[in-house]
């Protein structure tokens, strides 16, 4: 199998590692090289939008398409915002960018994909997602979640777009799949504003992820198109 990562945080680089030490061939596609990797595997994306997306993909024309697409990148706070925890602190310059940095990127891997792709090809598309944008699971009552809105709302979009295009892949390239996963916490910068609110034990180490992601993707087959799974496989409320 050959794997295509979007982003180089926490989770992309631990995936890149424990494919290097799987054998298997891998892209990284992010803003900085994983250390002690081969660098030749990796992809500077320093921007997410249409024109590095469209730089990513020239490397597939005329060659295989990766087998495997996992998508890391997401965007809970940055220097100017931190998650809403009232309504009233809902932005709504803050609310487009949560929406194009964690739904946005799916659809733009589906678009240069099948672009590229043949009514045979196969592969699957992943995307991590997270709970708190299930409308089924009733969250905000959690110490540290808040109401999040922007972050909720963007990941509930992801979810939503993960439907709409595994329903459309389903009839133009039957062999392909798309999923969303929650993997749970982790223990990455994307939390440490938050860690004294967190018990300690919910924060994952990324190198355990990488391989039970992997692990749960060798084992999808075209029934779990369109849906949203933890680590174990297990289908989660949308």
């Amino acid at each position: 199998m050959s794997y295509l990562i979007l982003g180089s945080g926490g989770l992309g680089t631990a995936l890149a590692h424990e494919l290097a030490q799987r054998g298997e061939e891998w892209l990284l596609a992010g803003r900085q090289a994983p250390k002690g990797l081969d660098p030749a595997c990796y992809f500077p994306l320093q921007e997410v939008d249409a024109l590095a997306f469209e730089a990513l993909f020239t490397l597939y024309d005329g060659a295989s398409l990766p087998t495997v697409v996992i998508n890391t990148i997401g965007l809970l706070y940055d220097l100017n915002h931190m998650p809403e925890r009232r309504v009233e602190e809902v932005d709504p310059e803050w609310l487009g960018e949560s929406l194009e940095a964690n739904a946005w990127p799916q659809l733009a891997l589906g678009a240069s994909l099948s672009r590229l792709m043949t009514p045979d090809s196969r592969l699957w598309l992943c995307t991590l997602s997270d709970l708190a944008g299930s409308l089924g699971q009733a969250e905000s009552g959690q110490p540290g979640i808040g109401s999040r809105y922007s972050y909720r709302m963007s990941k509930a979009a992801l979810n939503m777009g993960a439907r709409l295009l595994a329903a459309e892949w389903a009839e133009r390239f039957p062999g392909a799949g798309v999923i969303t996963v929650h993997p749970g916490l982790m223990d990455t910068p994307l939390q440490q504003p938050f860690k004294n609110e967190l018990d300690p034990a919910q924060l994952q180490d990324p190198a355990r992820v990488a391989p039970r992601l992997l692990d749960l993707i060798g084992t999808l087959t075209q029934s779990d198109s369109g849906r949203f799974l933890d680590l174990q496989g297990k289908p989660l409320p949308w």
